[in-house]
């Protein structure tokens, strides 16, 4: 067990599943990465949500690394008698850049409605069992096939698309 791990355990007050874990890193004091695989993430979240008394969803950033996309969910943990909080960054590991797809965390988080629509948006990353997965920010004229925060397009192409579209309209 990592001292990560181990330590995170301790101010969460339960002992998580380690088959569902790829990795806790200690960003700094009280603060945490939770790394967990797309195929592991819902059951991973649920137990924080359900056993280790994780309340709130700050937000959800994409991130396009080499050969792979991420999400993390930024969520947090409410230490009462300490009046502190500990952020924890949620992040969902390996999800395939070919078929990007990953579970819905809705049903722990509302917010996460209009969170995981944002990043489908803006990184084509499909969640599986959101209740509403349609575009929220771009134009709907904008191309299905385009995704504006993804390192395949240069600014200049954006640029180019949305000038077509304002002159369309």
């Amino acid at each position: 067990m990592s001292e990560g791990l181990k330590e995170l355990e301790g101010i969460l007050n339960v002992t998580l599943p380690e088959n569902l874990i790829e990795e806790v890193i200690k960003v700094e004091e009280g603060h945490f990465d939770v790394h967990s695989s797309a195929t592991n993430a819902y059951n991973l979240m649920k137990t924080l949500r359900e056993d280790a008394g994780i309340y709130h969803l700050t937000t959800i950033s994409g991130i396009e690394k080499e050969g792979e996309f991420q999400v993390c969910y930024h969520i947090q943990h409410r230490i009462e008698e300490e009046f502190r909080e500990v952020p924890i960054n949620f992040i969902v590991t390996k999800i395939d850049k070919k078929n990007p797809k990953t579970p819905s965390m809705v049903d722990f988080f509302v917010a996460a409605d209009y969170y995981e629509r944002e990043v489908y948006d803006f990184f084509g990353i499909y969640f599986e069992n959101h209740p509403f997965l349609q575009r929220l920010i771009l134009p709907e004229k904008w191309p299905d096939d385009v995704r504006p925060l993804r390192k395949e397009y240069t600014w200049e192409q954006l640029k180019e698309i949305t000038m077509k579209i304002a002159k369309e309209d």
